[in-house]
């Protein structure tokens, strides 16, 4: 796993110590609390999100046995309701699908399956808008983005860094010429979900609606997954595109500061992106009787001073009785796992926000 100075290779080593350190203390004070290298979970798929932390995972426990394929939310729900095969799956995962990953909760009004199931978050993402800074002045600190310009930049109004908006932002012009290219997710992507959904909220010139996928201008660059959106920016001058902060990271792409719901421009850190969560509703829902479901609301325009304006939980869905996934989420939701999520870009979940988690299962 690639990061961007020794100082967050340090980070991380010390971060999977710790987390390596609390499943063993765990394991050791109950026979019934089993260690992550004790467990399996089988064959899992969806949000890209959070390869990164299934990966992580991998590192500090390396007996805890599951495959993930980063296919995206959509893909990801589907395989696991159907249990079909996702296209071209990167790893090859096999039957039973026995969980997803989605950034997009599932609608209180689907019925996807006849079986009962468990939706559970389990990580706060930030979605970043990454740039390639190629021909541009970037301010110390980064380039800031007010609420206008990257709405405007997103619904295609906005076309070149030169623009007066983009200036303003910035107490300068920051390039004389240089078009902006936008990399979009061309798969179903609850990336995509998260990031139209907060326009639509911050914007009444918003156009596209909000979902997994919608219908962006044909200028726009489509790519798939999270990290074709990285590569597509990484080599087009000009270009912007959004991207989860924990693969953000990994690939070293600056990130651009936004204006948020108080006025206050903002970064993406781990601390940004909590403050978001604790201003999230907890809602129990349900599909059907049997299933147990939770989703957090009030994060589509957070309005804490400090919080990340694009911010989200993201969940994982397994079915009801399906054994390991006690221990993966307490686990989790230890303090090993917090540690291991911040060195990451990830934000833990708030207090509140894991005990109404941990009553569902």
């Amino acid at each position: 796993m690639a990061f961007c100075s020794n100082r967050k290779l340090t980070y991380l080593a010390t971060s999977v110590s710790v987390f390596a350190l609390t499943i063993g203390l765990v394991a050791g004070q109950s026979a019934t609390q089993k260690s992550l290298a004790e467990t399996s979970l089988g064959n899992g798929a969806g949000a890209s999100t959070v390869n990164a932390l299934f990966t992580g995972l991998k590192t500090v426990a390396p007996g805890f046995s599951f495959t993930y394929a980063p296919v995206g939310s959509g893909a990801g729900l589907t395989a696991l309701f159907t249990q079909t095969q996702p296209a071209g799956t990167t790893p090859k995962i096999t039957f039973p699908v026995n969980f997803a990953a989605s950034d997009d909760p599932v609608a209180a009004t689907e019925k996807r399956t006849n079986r009962s199931y468990i939706q559970v978050p389990v990580i706060g993402v930030g979605v970043t808008l990454v740039y390639n800074a190629t021909g541009l002045t970037v301010p110390a600190g980064g380039i800031k983005l007010s609420r206008a310009s990257y709405s405007g930049i997103f619904n295609g109004t906005i076309t070149n860094w030169n623009d007066k908006s983009i200036s303003a932002d910035n107490g300068r012009q920051i390039a004389l010429n240089v078009p902006i290219k936008v990399v979009h997710r061309s798969d179903s992507s609850g990336t995509t979900f998260v990031l139209t959904t907060h326009l639509k909220a911050i914007s009444s010139a918003w156009k596209l609606g909000a979902g997994t996928t919608v219908a962006w201008p044909s200028s726009f660059i489509g790519a798939t997954g999270g990290g074709g959106v990285a590569t597509a920016v990484a080599n087009t001058k000009g270009a912007i595109g959004y991207l989860d902060n924990a693969t953000r990271l990994t690939k070293s792409l600056p990130a651009a500061v936004l204006a948020n719901k108080a006025g206050n421009y903002i970064a993406p850190s781990t601390a940004s992106i909590t403050e978001a969560l604790n201003g999230g509703t907890v809602v129990k829902y349900s599909t059907n009787t049997a299933s147990k479901l939770i989703r957090i609301d009030n994060l589509s325009d957070p309005a804490r001073p400090n919080a990340y304006p694009i911010s989200t939980a993201s969940y994982l869905v397994f079915y009801s009785g399906a054994t390991g996934f006690n221990t993966f989420l307490n686990s989790t939701f230890g303090p090993g796992g917090d540690a291991l999520a911040k060195s990451l870009g990830y934000a833990p979940l708030p207090a509140s926000i894991k005990t109404a988690a941990k009553g569902l299962f």
